[in-house]
């Protein structure tokens, strides 16, 4: 997604929509003006987005997934997954060794975030490394090694993939 003022407001419309993972209005309004300094992808399903990741780059090595939302309606549909795969093949064209992610950690009791969680496992994350921000805040890093994606079949391959591609029709911009 090229347009960084078409970013900043999906990210705003999806934020809003997932009140419990982007409830810092602070945190959210951060989130959508940094967004044009970020590479975006939107996930198109119809002709609507309905996902939007945004990838950081470090030391030429790392990306980071800065930010990932999906709307309600679309989870457990693939739209998550299709996002980071697409995440990973351009992090890999770029040379990067690892794509990561930070999140809650388990210590921070949030159902919520356990399920985000078990989201970016599903999609090959392990986690790296707990920190607290600040008391009682519980965070933690998750890495994908993307040097070990290229050594074994991509998880999108047979009968879940073509089952995801008939449902979704989906459009990088």
């Amino acid at each position: 997604m090229p347009d960084p003022q078409a970013k900043s407001a999906l990210c705003a419309r999806l934020a809003a929509e997932l009140p419990i993972w982007f409830g810092r209005p602070e945190s959210n309004a951060a989130y959508a003006s940094g967004m044009a300094s970020r590479d975006g992808f939107a996930a198109l399903v119809d002709e609507t987005p309905q996902g939007l990741i945004a990838l950081d780059y470090h030391f030429g090595v790392t990306c980071n997934v800065w930010w990932l939302g999906v709307r309600p309606r679309c989870h457990r549909r693939g739209v998550g997954r299709a996002l980071v795969e697409h995440a990973s093949r351009v992090a890999s064209g770029r040379g990067c060794r690892q794509l990561a992610v930070e999140t809650m950690s388990p210590r921070a009791h949030s159902p919520e975030y356990d399920l985000t969680r078990m989201f970016y496992e599903a999609a090959g994350f392990r986690p790296f490394v707990e920190f607290e921000p600040e008391p009682g805040d519980f965070m933690m890093w998750m890495i994908r090694d993307l040097l070990r994606d290229l050594e074994r079949p991509q998880p999108f391959s047979q009968a879940w993939d073509q089952s995801c591609v008939n449902r979704l029709r989906e459009r990088w911009s």
